[in-house]
């Protein structure tokens, strides 16, 4: 019996309440999920959560550990992974709104959140990965200078860093998003994609893919295409780049550009270009009364430590730290 089988209202609950289970980083009960699930917008009482847990169970997909609560199974996992893609279809948005929310940068503020991207690689290759970043960094293809460097055992969001092995965090591109948005500025997220580099200049995108409609992070499939040239991008001038495209409302300009001054004087930047009004921007469509804004990837460090053939394990937009937190590095 599978939830594609069940009527689509029941399938979209037991979906979410897989998806509330799977984020937990421990067992969780009926009274926590059902809390979550009204956070989320669902009306569903403890008592409902329960009844659909019994189904869960009985799917194999969720199982009981002690009085601590729920945790999903293997077959639960897979389910989760493998169910409806219109279902999954804007969760990237989703979840990009909720860390432009949650972060909120306001550059005048000592006390602020980031978004960050989360690296896992091998200890001893720290020191040539650090270099590698370093170089990236004095380039300006990355959001800041400052990272986060977690030991084995340490926790990060929902991670906890294997042993033998660091956390590298840097700064991810959403966080200027958060910043307009708290300076009152709509702002919308519209496309990842690579652009070249000429003469030392990021030129223009090559390839695009909406965030809008899809069921996969942008970022993360550029990524797995291994199509960048940040290392050629940086050491000759001539290469490709991540970066991300934005549009707000042209009537914000002004006042966008000013955050952005404010911002770079925190070590927040990576802006590499904004549109003139209805113009697309650097070959990227800026839709009717906004202007675009693109911004370097905050990944360029890490897949500049790829191409160079450490092995290293990166997740985009994984969690949020305090900026205070983390280290410049020069």
């Amino acid at each position: 019996m599978k939830l594609l089988s069940k009527a689509q209202t029941s399938q979209r609950r037991l979906i979410e309440i897989l998806r509330v289970i799977n984020e937990s980083d421990k067992p969780i009960g009926a009274r926590a999920i059902s809390d979550e699930l009204s956070n989320r917008g669902y009306d569903i009482g403890e008592r409902a959560v329960r009844y659909n847990l019994k189904i869960l169970d009985e799917l194999g997909f969720t199982k009981k550990v002690g009085y601590s609560g729920r945790m999903l199974t293997s077959l639960g996992r897979k389910e989760l992974s493998d169910a409806l893609v219109a279902d999954r279809i804007g969760f990237v948005n989703t979840w990009i709104e909720e860390c432009m929310y949650r972060s909120g940068f306001d550059p005048l503020s000592a006390a602020n959140q980031v978004v960050v991207n989360t690296s896992l690689l091998d200890k001893k290759d720290c020191e040539s990965a650090l270099d590698i970043i370093k170089r990236v960094f004095d380039a300006g293809y990355t959001v800041s200078r400052r990272m986060l460097i977690l030991d084995e055992g340490a926790e990060i969001g929902s991670l906890i860093v294997p042993e033998g092995s660091l956390a590298i965090s840097t700064v991810c591109s959403i966080t200027i998003d958060g910043m307009l948005l708290k300076g009152g500025i709509p702002v919308n997220t519209t496309f990842a994609g690579i652009v070249e580099v000429r003469g030392g200049v990021p030129a223009e995108f090559t390839d695009l893919i909406a965030y809008a409609g899809s069921s996969l992070d942008p970022m993360k499939i550029f990524m797995s295409r291994r199509t960048s040239q940040v290392t050629s991008a940086v050491n000759v001038g001539e290469g490709k780049i991540l970066a991300n495209m934005r549009e707000i409302p042209i009537a914000a300009a002004d006042l966008a550009q000013k955050l952005l001054q404010e911002a770079e004087k925190v070590g927040i930047n990576g802006m590499i270009k904004m549109s003139d009004s209805e113009e697309s921007s650097m070959g990227c469509p800026v839709g009717a009364g906004k202007v675009g804004i693109v911004v370097g990837a905050g990944v360029n460090a890490l897949m500049a430590v790829e191409e160079a053939g450490i092995s290293i394990v990166t997740m985009p937009i994984s969690t949020l730290v305090e900026y205070g937190k983390m280290t410049e590095i020069r």
